[in-house]
């Protein structure tokens, strides 16, 4: 359907749309979703109907998770943690790697994540600093624009309001920064027309910006985001930076914003996540750093929830497939060889530069999962480049899942019991 007026597809149709999203996945063998948002999704999952993360902080608190060391003689990370000790989760070869990577490019600013989807365990946190050889902390710190990566939320409550991912938008300009003249149509000057899976995978600015101008307000906007985590505590071992985004009331400032280029932080460990809730077919399943304690009570982790419905999670799915398949993660990603040979990833772009007076910083993002149809692992990587670009992030994203599927055969991994993926039905 081509609309050069986009308005015509803004009527509320979110269940008519959700229902058909549902029949067509049916249709092609692909798990159906539940009947509504945001409820529980499933016993054995344990996930609960409520969208907020300081709903769900677990009810006791855990020592404080000391820094970390590589232990020898187990060959594991450990950490104090409060009177005990904590063997961690995180992989010695996969940490050992993806920190090389980052030394290697000589990156002013990086870190790159891997958790497990299914369970929330965090696999690796890289991160390097060549700017501030000192700094720690970065794979947890929202220190970068979330960019394009915003996106994914933004088309969350599209798809949520019924806007589909074949609905077509006409449109002019917004390569790498937007105008408010260019929320209008203009049929003279919209030459340019597509869908909004295709603007997805491209990161066509513009086209995000007038479905936002047109189909979404301050308050869905940021509801969405708060389900997303943003504005939000994570529960996590360790203090992580909240996730800022400043959503403007209207008018372009909110269409902006939408479109990736407003006033949005993101630390590496929520991308990640943000990955891994579409992998999990829209549940967020809280990261989990402590594989076991001594001399303390090992925690239980916290329960997951549903963030989005299952169908509008597989439709960002097949919107994160097309991103590396013939999107802006192409380059890295299509015709992959080595240990990906074979492997489908899924995931999300973003760039974003800082604008004076402050000091020239080139952010580049990465968030996904792989394999798309059966995921095993989550990645977000971001690098904040100067003047002079040492490295994008998709192509350090690209070197930690190799370094994943170097050490495991894709598709062996099974889904953890009771939880739905993007493409995996629950047993």
């Amino acid at each position: 359907m081509k609309l050069s007026k986009i308005s015509a597809v803004l009527a509320p149709a979110s269940a008519l749309f959700l229902a058909g999203l549902a029949a067509s996945h049916a249709a092609a063998g692909a798990p159906s979703p539940t009947a509504t948002a945001h409820v529980t999704i499933d016993a054995a999952a344990g996930a609960s109907a409520k969208p907020s993360a300081a709903a769900h902080r677990p009810a006791a608190a855990a020592p404080p998770l000391g820094e970390f060391r590589l232990d020898p003689a187990r060959g594991r990370y450990v950490a104090p943690f409060g009177s005990g000790r904590a063997v961690l989760t995180l992989d010695p070869r996969l940490q050992a790697r993806l920190e090389r990577t980052l030394q290697n490019y000589a990156v002013p600013w990086g870190a790159t994540v891997l958790l497990e989807p299914a369970t929330g365990k965090v696999l690796a946190m890289a991160e390097h600093s060549q700017a501030e050889p000192g700094r720690r902390g970065l794979a947890l710190s929202a220190f970068a624009p979330a960019a394009s990566i915003f996106k994914i939320v933004t088309t969350a409550a599209l798809l949520e309001q019924g806007i589909r991912p074949d609905d077509e938008v006409c449109y002019h300009g917004g390569r790498s920064r937007l105008q408010p003249a260019l929320l209008s149509d203009d049929p003279r000057r919209d030459r340019s027309c597509t869908t909004l899976e295709r603007a997805f995978g491209h990161s066509t600015n513009v086209v995000f910006a007038k479905l936002a101008d047109r189909g979404l307000d301050a308050a869905l906007l940021r509801a969405e985001a708060k389900r997303f985590l943003f504005n939000e505590s994570i529960p996590f071992a360790r203090a992580v930076d909240v996730s800022k985004a400043d959503i403007a009331e209207a008018g372009f400032p909110l269409a902006n914003t939408a479109a990736g280029f407003g006033p949005v932080r993101l630390s590496p460990l929520h991308g990640a996540l943000l990955a891994a809730i579409v992998a999990n077919g829209g549940v967020f399943v809280p990261p989990v750093i402590v594989d076991e304690a001594e001399g303390v009570a090992t925690p239980a982790p916290a329960a997951p929830w549903r963030v989005v419905d299952e169908a509008v999670a597989g439709a960002l799915g097949e919107m994160m497939r097309g991103t590396c398949s013939d999107g802006t993660g192409r380059r890295a990603f299509r015709g992959a060889r080595g240990p990906l040979r074979g492997v489908v990833v899924a995931g999300k772009t973003g760039s974003l530069a800082d604008r004076p007076p402050l000091p020239h910083r080139d952010y580049s993002w990465f968030v996904g999962y792989a394999p798309a149809n059966h995921p095993e692992v989550a990645v977000a990587t971001v690098i904040a480049n100067g003047p002079v670009w040492r490295v994008h992030a998709p192509q350090v994203a690209r070197d930690a899942l190799e370094a994943y599927f170097a050490t495991r055969v894709a598709e062996a991994a099974p889904v953890a019991a009771g939880l739905r993926t993007a493409k995996a039905p629950a047993p």
